[in-house]
C-alpha cells in the first residue's frame, strides 16, 4: 500500500508551512488523528501528549497541530518540532508523526528552604510528569517551572509564597545549577483607623 508522507517544518513556535499560503483550503482541513508518534525526546510521550492537548481520533489541521506544538515548545524544555503527516490513500486519517529537539544543556535543580524540598518535588513529578529534577536554563523553562512550583504552594494552603528561580555559577562563571528559591510576599499593614 502506497505512503505518502506530507511534511511540516515546525521550529521554536512550530512555524506552519508555505502549503498554507499556497493552498489555505488544504491547510485548513480537518482530518482525524488514527495514530500520534513522538520522537527525539527524553520526556515521556504521555505527558507531551497531555500537554499538547492532542489525542488520537480527533479531527486536526494545520493551525491545530501548529498550536499543540507551540503549547510544547512554550515550555522551554523543548527547542523545536518538526511534524509530518502519513497518509494512506486507501485509509481515512493520518499518522500524525512528531519529532522533537529538546534543549540539551540542563543543569540540576533545587528547591529552598530544603526543608520543602521533598514534598515539593514529588507532588510537581505527580501533576506533571515533564518537571525532572534537571531543566535547561531558558527563561520559558523557568517560568514553566516558578508556575507549576506557586501551583503546589496554593494547593498547600500557602498562598502568601511566591518562587524566585536563579542560575548559580562556579567561580569562573559557568552555570552549575538552578534554585527555585520559595520566598513570602512582604505583608503590609492597615491603615490606622481600620
Amino acid at each position: 500500500m502506497p505512503l505518502l508522507r506530507i511534511k511540516r517544518l515546525a521550529v521554536l513556535i512550530c512555524v506552519t508551512s508555505r502549503i498554507w499560503a499556497q493552498a489555505p483550503s488544504e491547510a485548513k482541513k480537518l482530518v482525524t488523528l488514527e495514530k500520534i508518534e513522538i520522537h527525539g525526546s527524553r520526556f515521556p510521550e504521555g505527558a507531551l501528549l497531555h500537554l499538547s492537548g492532542l489525542a488520537v481520533g480527533e479531527q486536526v489541521n494545520d493551525l491545530i497541530v501548529t498550536t499543540a506544538c507551540h503549547k510544547i515548545t512554550s515550555t522551554g524544555l523543548v527547542k523545536s518540532v518538526d511534524y509530518a503527516y502519513d497518509v494512506y490513500p486507501d485509509k481515512p486519517g493520518v499518522a500524525l508523526i512528531l519529532t522533537l529537539v529538546d534543549e540539551k544543556v540542563t543543569l540540576p535543580a533545587k528547591i529552598t528552604p530544603a526543608t520543602d524540598e521533598e514534598r515539593i518535588w514529588r507532588a510537581l513529578q505527580a501533576a506533571e510528569p515533564l518537571l525532572t529534577r534537571e531543566l535547561p536554563r531558558t527563561e520559558k523553562a523557568l517560568g514553566f517551572y516558578s508556575a507549576h512550583i506557586e501551583r503546589v504552594l496554593k494547593s498547600l494552603g500557602r498562598d502568601n509564597e511566591y518562587v524566585a528561580p536563579s542560575v548559580t555559577g562556579d567561580a569562573n562563571g559557568a552555570p552549575t545549577g538552578i534554585i527555585f528559591a520559595i520566598r513570602s510576599y512582604k505583608q503590609t499593614s492597615a491603615p490606622r483607623g481600620q
